[in-house]
């Protein structure tokens, strides 16, 4: 009991932190648009925050969707973390979607984030199942039908309750998202149900298709008495589900506010990254080497063992060798470098260049020797 009092008043401290937040007026950010409607499963009214790649209205690509709840909070971290990663070619382009309320967001998220109903502590708890359905029955109709959306790849994001609320989502409807970044989640809540709900899960599931990052903060482990963040990633990395990758982390110097920014940037690298390189023929490595130029930019192609490496050259300016990671036999990307390599080759087999792919733009370098 004295644990569960613990937990309510943390909870009080994060919501009391935040009210300024909550009385400010929202700021609109570049290239992004909102969409309200009026839900019929419940009779709210929502706010979508979007964000669609730059690229969007240049080709007829379907993209995958990355869903945030608190989007009155965690939409602009979202977003400029996103920015980053993406221009370090480090996550691929995405449909960003906040989701939030008009107003009385502390009392709404307590509402649609909980589980269940507590009377003893607040009757304004235990919608998620409601919520849940507004999310998959008309947010996701409505993204699905207005964007060009790849259906089958979806993510969600949740931060404190709005971690509890992804928590119960992974294992009350997994099917519906396939990446999850679940950032400081409130395992405490209602004597710790989501870990009844991990083991409800597995006695009737033996696979999870989903990629999972889960993190807490540093400071805010010192102070969890209950050690309930190591004790539930380890029992859920230790059910072995088919098909689950799962990636847990405390964050270092942070507590549990400042934890959601540091770990959606984190939490977008490991949902999104990339699958183990593929690794082609060491014969056909050989056939890449060589020198190649466009204009006043050369590249240097070499091999070591079983890797191709690139040194860039501009106006004789020498820099860094960096490694090629292969994502096919012919094409290739830099770790931190947005783009890709896409080697060509003549009717003779013989390697004549390279296309460099940025997302709409295309440039060619032609091999030298």
């Amino acid at each position: 009991m004295n644990n569960l009092k613990w937990a309510i008043g943390y909870l009080c401290i994060f919501l009391c932190s935040n009210q300024a937040y909550s009385q400010s007026q929202q700021v609109v950010l570049t290239g992004t648009q909102v969409l309200k409607f009026q839900s019929k499963i419940d009779s709210e009214q929502y706010v979508l925050d979007i964000r669609l790649p730059d690229n969007y209205t240049k080709t007829n690509k379907k993209y995958p969707v990355l869903y945030v709840t608190d989007a009155q909070w965690a939409f602009s971290s979202m977003y400029v973390g996103y920015r980053g990663q993406h221009g370090d070619g480090l996550v691929p382009d995405l449909i960003i979607v906040g989701i939030t309320w008009t107003d009385s967001y502390d009392t709404r998220r307590e509402r649609d984030f909980t589980p269940t109903t507590r009377i003893d502590e607040d009757p304004n708890t235990g919608n998620a199942p409601k919520f849940l359905s507004v999310i998959k029955n008309e947010i996701i109709h409505l993204i699905d039908s207005n964007y060009r959306t790849e259906k089958n790849d979806r993510a969600l994001f949740g931060a404190s309750l709005g971690g509890l609320f992804t928590v119960y989502t992974l294992f009350h409807e997994p099917a519906l998202f396939n990446r999850y970044i679940i950032i400081s989640p409130a395992l405490w809540w209602d004597d710790e149900i989501v870990f009844k709900y991990e083991k409800d899960f597995a006695k009737k599931n033996s696979s999870l298709n989903a990629k999972v990052f889960i993190s807490s903060g540093e400071h805010e482990e010192k102070i969890d008495v209950g050690n309930r963040f190591n004790r539930f990633t380890n029992q859920l990395k230790a059910r072995n589900y088919k098909g689950l990758e799962i990636e847990s982390m405390v964050i270092g110097r942070m507590g549990h506010l400042g934890s959601g920014t540091m770990g959606a940037i984190l939490g977008l690298q490991s949902v999104y990254s990339k699958k183990k390189d593929f690794m082609p023929d060491t014969f056909l490595l050989e056939k890449y080497k060589g020198l190649y130029a466009l204009d006043k930019d050369t590249t240097l192609i070499t091999q070591k063992g079983n890797f191709i490496y690139c040194q860039l050259s501009h106006a004789g300016t020498v820099y860094g060798e960096a490694i090629l990671h292969a994502e096919a036999s012919d094409t290739f990307y830099i770790k931190g470098l947005s783009g890709l390599l896409k080697f060509k080759r003549n009717e003779k087999n013989m390697t004549i260049g390279y296309d460099f792919i940025n997302n709409d733009t295309t440039v060619f370098f032609k091999r030298l020797r």
